[in-house]
């Protein structure tokens, strides 16, 4: 177990605490990153209080103005300005040892992944959950608040926090492990770029996007369906009248497929000389 991720088991064994009534995903989706990086082994050991009771000394998130709230004068802003919620503070303590340990990667990968998963998804969900969604729209903050009902009981509501919080475990794994993927490619990417259109294998997965501002405008790539495709990297684009060059047989959103290689790198050629720019 990594230090960091450590500290916290050992504090969530003295007691785990958040604030009861109304949840919303800050509460929620930090009581899932505790689950799936191993701080606590199930979620229904977090007790939803009114307040810290006075000698306690177990973990407490999004309450009780210790380290890892936010509703406290002086609360912990990111370098660029963006204030933390309990969400993010937890992330930015367990982030990098959580990548680096799950996917057995070095340290300056993991912390380029945990920053792109912070920017990309953990600081919209604080600012809303610090701002409201009014002023700071998110989808995910309004499903969860959603699930709230001034009907319910207490019980009924700590029940449906727990409920909420498991099922969020898998898709927040998988929007970390994409956060972590991608850096990855960007790296391969970034060794692959050496001219303006290039040949992947049929076994390649590096998201196309990760070659965005490398100097590579195209991509060519057999499919599983036989034919070879060019793909095209943003803001470039593939002219519907390609549907002409010999061996197309289709041209779509972002690219055009092939019967045959040879057929594929003609056309990339001429894409080469001639780039096509996506217009509004």
């Amino acid at each position: 177990m990594s230090k960091n991720i450590e500290i916290l088991y050992n504090l969530a064994r003295k007691g785990c605490i958040t604030h009861s009534s109304r949840f919303h995903a800050d509460d929620v989706l930090s009581a899932t990153l505790l689950k799936i990086t191993g701080v606590i082994s199930d979620i229904s050991v977090i007790q939803r209080v009114g307040r810290v009771p006075q000698d306690f000394v177990g973990l407490a998130f999004d309450i009780g103005g210790g380290e890892f709230d936010h509703h406290q004068q002086n609360a912990r802003m990111r370098p660029n300005g963006d204030k933390y919620a309990a969400f993010g503070l937890l992330w930015d303590t367990v982030g990098v040892e959580y990548i680096a340990s799950k996917y057995k990667t070095d340290t300056q990968t993991a912390r380029d992944a945990t920053e792109r998963f912070d920017a990309e998804f953990v600081t919209p969900m604080d600012l809303s959950d610090n701002f409201g969604t009014k002023e700071y729209p998110n989808t995910l903050s309004s499903i969860i608040a959603s699930m709230n009902d001034p009907k319910y009981t207490n019980q009924e509501t700590d029940k449906i926090f727990i409920e909420t919080a498991n099922y969020y475990c898998k898709p927040l794994e998988r929007t970390i492990y994409k956060s972590y993927k991608f850096t990855k490619d960007k790296i391969q990417a970034n060794a692959l770029a050496v001219s303006d259109f290039i040949t992947l294998p049929l076994d390649c997965d590096i998201d196309r996007s990760a070659f965005e501002g490398t100097r590579v405008k195209y991509i060519i790539k057999e499919s599983h369906r036989g034919t070879y495709n060019i793909t095209t990297v943003e803001p470039y684009k593939i002219p519907a009248d390609y549907i002409h060059m010999p061996g197309c047989v289709q041209v779509y959103s972002i690219g055009a497929a092939f019967d045959t290689y040879n057929n594929a790198l003609i056309s990339a050629q001429k894409l080469v000389k001639n780039p096509q720019i996506k217009t509004r």
